[in-house]
């Protein structure tokens, strides 16, 4: 498989999200502050984790539209599948939200219909306009543990594409380039941070740096693999991963694995690339899991008189559940999805665009 180190540090760095966002709960039972957590540990199991998805973003679509030089890319089959492969599970967990929202507001009525409608519009919008409050649920992001923020990232990302293209040769039409214009112009309006737009640079300069033959003959040996694993303890020693120098770390250690750094054998592993499989699933169900257990199974309240030890037994009961709802969600509703996107792009000129999947 193509870049299976990849697809291997996929799965656990949705785990790791996970566990950042345990750690987040434990505390938001107590304190009732979502905020992140003081341990450098826990929290880059979930700054340094996203960075890392961005980067893996920003690898595999610069690595594709590389692949298409001296071709046309198929812009509207690339949208198409992209859409495919991400939406039908966000619809779905976001149909979980708003029963919980129900739930929570006893069924009843509290906002306005307008209102309601046009919060629902906004999740449905992958929350790009603000993960806005559902009739009367002020936190209701935290259903979701908060990680649709990322999604607004990705779909910026996706739509400025056909601008980052002209630097491989590619010539979208003016429709695509206006697209991509009007992308910038909603993540300017949004309120993205201009940082995150560095960690996709650094997915790029991966793309580029694997086509050396002398890089990937380096990546593959067992000095860079402690290289990547040096990286991540450099970038331990700082309270946040929204820093310069963790970043440039992070990117470091990103092209490396890129290039073909297992980590001793770990992300070759069979168990590793099944958990890549499930890792969009395990990022987007954690927080629903947590939500519900931590709050209607055990309570609140109880959560909060947990000893740590009691809490991490518990957390660790729920990894397993979560990873067989992602298993079940990735049969019944990602594959399901992807094989739609594909049979969609068949009808067009497949040929000229690689698998976006």
């Amino acid at each position: 498989m193509r870049f299976a180190t990849i697809n291997g540090l996929r799965g656990y760095l949705a785990l790791f999200v996970m566990l950042h966002h345990a750690c987040i709960w434990y505390a938001f039972a107590r304190t009732d502050s979502w905020s992140a957590p003081d341990s450098h540990l826990y929290s880059h199991l979930g700054q340094a984790s996203v960075l890392l998805f961005f980067m893996i973003t920003g690898f595999l679509f610069y690595d594709k539209l590389l692949n298409c030089r001296g071709r046309e890319f198929d812009w509207s089959a690339f949208l198409t599948g992209r859409f495919f492969r991400i939406a039908p599970l966000y619809f779905v967990v976001l149909l979980f939200v708003f029963l919980i929202v129900g739930y929570l507001s006893h069924w009843r009525m509290i906002d306005s219909p307008q209102a309601i409608l046009l919060s629902i519009g906004k999740w449905v919008l992958f929350t790009i306009p603000t993960a806005v409050p559902i009739n009367g649920i002020a936190d209701a992001w935290i259903i979701v543990a908060g990680v649709t923020w990322s999604l607004r990232y990705e779909w910026v990302f996706y739509l400025a594409l056909p601008l980052i293209s002209l630097v491989t040769g590619q010539r979208p039409g003016l429709l695509m380039l206006l697209v991509a214009a009007a992308g910038l112009v909603i993540g300017w309006k949004i309120g993205l941070n201009i940082k995150f737009a560095a960690v996709f640079l650094g997915g790029i300069l991966a793309a580029c740096l694997v086509r050396d033959r002398r890089f990937t003959e380096f990546c593959q040996t067992k000095v860079a693999s402690l290289l990547v694993l040096m990286c991540f303890a450099v970038v331990l020693q700082f309270p946040t991963a929204h820093q310069i120098l963790p970043c440039i770390t992070l990117i470091v250690a990103f092209c490396i694995i890129a290039g073909g750094a297992n980590l001793f054998g770990l992300l070759s592993l069979p168990v590793s690339v099944r958990l890549g499989e499930l890792a969009y699933g395990i990022y987007l169900i954690h927080g629903i899991v947590l939500f519900t257990t931590l709050n209607f199974i055990i309570g609140k309240d109880a959560t909060a008189g947990m000893s740590p030890p009691m809490y991490w037994a518990c957390i660790a009961l729920l990894v397993p559940v979560t990873l067989a709802l992602a298993g079940i969600a990735y049969h019944y509703v990602e594959k399901p999805g992807i094989n739609l996107g594909r049979q969609l792009r068949k009808r067009g000129t497949p040929a000229l665009v690689p698998s976006t999947d």
